[in-house]
């Protein structure tokens, strides 16, 4: 797989035969004119929906079910997904999981991987909003990514810088409930420093972090 940080939590994804793009806003990215296209959107905020996706090249669109239908032109192929859903789309198999936040998050299986994009579902463990929102926050995204398998290939997951101290823990509850090849921390807001201070946390784990540094980073994963 060909991996491609565009900016903030926008990515795109290079499998032999398709190419995913998860929550693309805006910025550069160079589309192969070799693969099916698939543009996947995990909810409305402005941070992770423009509606000028619509004029990409996409051979289907999977929507997270809270992007207004109104956005959505005649003619073209999309699947609006609501939490708890699966779909088989062509080669992909998608199930989606509830946000803490808005929308859903996405599981793909696709040419024998499995890939989790998590969108805004996360522990998002806000210290001002006081001991009972952190504790039904942190039940209820424990209860969603439970359902995760046991197993992922490339997971991407918030990690927010500002949380503060507690911007890695939705990474880290991930990590000790399913084994990840790949994580690639998003939605850091531009300060890159986040991603690699995950990364030096989790040297002793075995998972690859993919930290980016600027936008337009491209990896490469067997």
């Amino acid at each position: 797989m060909v991996i491609t940080f565009i900016r903030h939590a926008s990515f795109l994804v290079e499998c032999r035969e398709v190419a995913l793009l998860f929550d693309y806003v805006e910025g550069e990215v160079m589309l192969p004119k070799t693969k099916d296209l698939f543009v996947f959107a995990s909810h409305r905020h402005g941070d992770h929906y423009n509606k000028k996706i619509f004029d990409l090249p996409a051979k289907a669109f999977v929507l997270s079910s809270d992007i207004p239908v109104e956005d959505i032109p005649r003619g073209i192929v999309v699947h609006r997904m609501g939490p708890h859903q699966r779909i088989e789309v062509d080669e992909l198999v998608i199930s989606t999981l509830r946000s803490t936040d808005e929308g859903v998050a996405f599981l793909i299986e696709v040419e024998g991987r499995v890939i989790y994009f998590a969108g805004d579902l996360n522990n998002w463990f806000w210290e001002e909003e006081g001991e009972e929102y952190t504790s039904r926050m942190e039940r209820e995204y424990h209860e969603e990514i439970d359902r995760l398998p046991e197993a992922v290939d490339l997971a991407f997951v918030p990690v927010d810088p500002r949380l503060g101290r507690w911007s890695d823990l939705g990474a880290l509850d991930l990590l000790e409930r399913v084994s990840v090849s790949h994580l690639v921390p998003m939605h850091m807001w531009g300060e890159f420093a986040v991603g690699d201070a995950l990364k030096e946390a989790l040297s002793s784990h075995d998972v690859e972090v993919l930290a980016a540094r600027g936008t337009g980073q491209i990896w490469r994963v067997g």
